[in-house]
């Protein structure tokens, strides 16, 4: 049964609140959206938001995967669970071709691998982590937007991939600082020159590895820039969210930022005009 007028008003602010105070850049991207599209992509980063701070709030796995599997059941679910969210995002389901849960299923395992110490076993493993979740952000922006990137004319200009990757390069450098404090070291084992073993990691091999993952992340953004200047307007919106990668980038390497401490934040008008000059003139 749906809410009456006035509380179906108080949980659409709920959500508008929850996407902007835990997923402002995703939500700054939703209102450049066309009016149409915007609520959609409010809600869907407000999803984001909701799951992305799960690792970073919890100091105990067990009560991480609990949480994580609350949404996971919430999204799944054919009732109202009561959270303004996971309601708003049931609504999304008729208008994607699979269920949200399925679309956006390895943005939540992505937040449980940050729930445990141990560095990940294999560079593919990392690897996964790091592009599975943003490139499911992207397939579901692009089918709450409307956009067949399969069937785009210029699909061969359609950085998909590598945005994806890039992307997820540049949010883990960001959130890494936050994990390393709760003592989770996600990052691929031989980076780290260690066996997977979270108690022989010390600062220097952490800090050559945070070193290594960010001149990783520069190398494929100045790499990625002049494919996204060939893209379509519909893909640009699909894919405007790595527009702040050059942002977080100058962020994370100006002189005295700590990269195992300092959690980058670059300002909010910065990262508005950036995605503003993305999404209007494609200029990434």
């Amino acid at each position: 049964m749906a809410p009456p007028a006035s509380a179906a008003a108080n949980e659409r602010a709920e959500v508008v609140r929850a996407a902007r105070e835990l997923a402002y850049d995703d939500y700054l991207s939703a209102l450049l959206a066309p009016p149409r599209y915007r609520g959609d992509l409010i809600t869907l980063a407000a999803v984001f938001g909701e799951l992305a701070r799960i690792p970073l709030q919890v100091s105990d796995a067990t009560l991480g995967e609990i949480r994580l599997q609350w949404w996971r059941d919430a999204l799944t679910s054919d009732a109202r669970s009561g959270h303004p969210v996971a309601d708003a995002a049931l609504a999304l389901n008729p208008r994607l071709p699979k269920p949200l849960a399925e679309l956006i299923a390895p943005f939540i395992e992505a937040r449980a691998a940050e729930l445990y110490a141990e560095p990940f076993p294999t560079a593919e493993a990392f690897d996964a982590y790091v592009m599975a979740p943003e490139k499911a952000a992207f397939a579901t922006r692009a089918a709450l937007l409307g956009v067949q990137p399969d069937h785009s004319p210029d699909q061969s200009a359609a950085p998909f991939d590598a945005a994806a990757r890039t992307l997820g390069l540049v949010r883990t450098c960001v959130r890494l600082p936050h994990l390393f404090a709760k003592g989770r070291y996600p990052l691929g084992a031989e980076r780290l020159g260690s066996t997977g073993d979270s108690d022989a990691i010390d600062e220097h091999r952490l800090r050559a590895a945070m070193s290594g993952l960010i001149n990783e992340a520069a190398t494929a953004w100045i790499a990625l820039r002049p494919s996204l200047r060939r893209i379509s307007p519909d893909l640009r919106r699909v894919m405007v969210p790595v527009a702040l990668a050059g942002p977080y980038l100058r962020a994370i390497q100006q002189p005295g930022c700590d990269v195992l401490r300092d959690v980058a934040d670059p300002s909010p008008l910065e990262r508005s005009t950036k995605l503003w000059l993305a999404a209007r003139l494609g200029r990434f």
